[in-house]
Order: C-alpha cells, then structure tokens, then sequence
C-alpha cells in the first residue's frame, strides 16, 4: 500500500488532483481545505461551475476512484489550496 499526502495549489484552471486506480486496486482519496473560496471537482471537463462544490473547511471529503475515476479540480477564483491524501494498495 502506498500513502501520499500533499498540497495543491489550485487555479481557474482545471488540474488533475488524482488519477483512478484499477478494478483490483481502487484509490481511496481524502480531500480538505481550510479556504473559503469554492473548490469544484469533477472530471476533466469540470468548469467552476460544471461539477461538484467542495465547500466544507471544517468536513473532508473521501471518495473512491476506480478505472477511469481520475479527479480534477477548479478554483472558481484566486488560487485556494486543498489538502489530498490517498492510499493505493
């Protein structure tokens, strides 16, 4: 199993956050901010405002990403950052 933890400083471009894992080994990914900028997330196509509003400061977020579940994020404005913390077995 591998861990990695990190921060990301994100823009009003989308980047990839996480890359999906396999059917045989998901990935399972934490995600945090201390910012009260809206962070969206979604797939490659996400947009500001096409995808999903990552809000909480106080509340992570975990998701699990299979094949093809590679997830991008967006900052609607400024340059918030947003903590990722995924394991990969």
């Amino acid at each position: 199993m591998a861990i990695q933890a990190r921060t990301e400083t994100l823009s009003t471009a989308a980047e990839l956050i996480c890359a999906g894992g396999s059917v045989q080994d998901p990935v399972t990914v934490v995600l945090s901010t201390a910012s009260d900028d809206t962070i969206t997330i979604g797939g490659s196509d996400v947009t500001a405002v096409l995808g999903f509003p990552f809000l909480s400061t106080n509340s992570p977020l975990v998701l699990v990403l299979g094949p093809g579940d590679d997830l991008y994020a967006i900052a609607s404005a400024g340059t918030p950052t947003i903590r990722v913390f995924e394991t990969r077995q």
